[in-house]
């Protein structure tokens, strides 16, 4: 597993230390990455994730595109302990980081929790959007009363820290669960209790038909078939939406399967209007 390459840099946004990662040349620590060539592609972790869940993605494209990753608060390396605890209060934040990066029109890969936020930054900051990629997600999260309460009592310390062996395919190496579980260890159970509440209560779904940038939708063949069932509806609402499925792997698409993963949104990058 690749760590994420230098350089990186934190931003004050509102006040929160957030850490950032990006592909190119090092700034200055207040000056926003170079876009040197390509798509500028600003990615979105998920519920309980960071950044450098996107290793892999950020090599796997940097020869063409320009990447950018960062922690939401709470999350990873950046500042805070809770969450925002709500999908537009995230996007709000989002919006803030890719003004103080000086960032037009970008490109934003969501992850789970980060593709609801990409989505809610394409309609409430149309012109700030040019492209989605909607990882892992649906549209609305189907999460039973029982996973939000569980990290409920993590959060209260009345429970161990749970591992969900059903967010990846039978197929994933063991050495790939064990990284994922290390990288949930970089978030507080706090933050991802509010992300749990955060996607429980998203409800964007009468509004996606209003999404109007090309959108790419992906999700791992061995998901959840809820999850599954809930991606193709989202392709149906947003129009234009392309659906692609990405065999041997499940929820965790990121880790589990990253090349094939760069493949489709590389496609998907090319075929972009100029």
């Amino acid at each position: 597993h690749r760590e994420l390459p230098l350089p990186n840099k934190y931003l004050q946004i509102d006040g929160v230390a957030t850490y950032v990662h990006h592909t190119g040349p090092t700034t200055l620590p207040e000056a926003p990455p170079v876009v040197e060539h390509g798509e500028a592609v600003v990615c979105l972790h998920g519920a309980g994730g960071n950044g450098n869940l996107f290793a892999e993605l950020l090599g796997g494209l940097e020869k063409e595109h320009t990447l950018i990753a960062f922690d939401q608060p709470g999350h990873g390396r950046s500042g805070e302990l809770d969450s925002l605890g709500e999908i537009g209060r995230m996007a709000a934040f989002t919006g803030r980081v890719l003004d103080a990066l000086g960032l037009g029109p970008v490109v934003l890969v969501g992850h789970d929790m980060g593709a609801a936020v990409a989505l809610r930054c394409a309609l409430d900051r149309p012109d700030g959007v040019r492209a989605l990629v909607v990882c892992s997600a649906g549209e609305r999260f189907e999460l039973p009363d029982e996973v939000v309460e569980q990290m409920r009592r993590v959060r209260d310390g009345k429970e161990r820290r749970p591992f969900d062996k059903g967010a990846f395919s039978s197929k994933a190496a063991p050495e790939i669960m064990k990284r994922a579980f290390m990288e949930g260890m970089k978030t507080d159970p706090r933050a991802t209790f509010g992300d749990l509440v955060a996607c429980r209560e998203w409800s964007d779904a009468e509004r996606l038909g209003s999404v109007a940038v090309p959108t790419l939708v992906v999700h791992g063949e061995d998901d959840r078939e809820a999850l599954k069932t809930s991606a193709a509806a989202l392709a149906e609402r947003v129009p234009g939406a392309r659906l692609e499925t990405i065999p041997d792997a499940g929820h965790s698409l990121l880790i589990e399967a990253p090349g094939p993963l760069a493949e489709r949104v590389r496609d998907f990058l090319a075929g972009l209007p100029s």
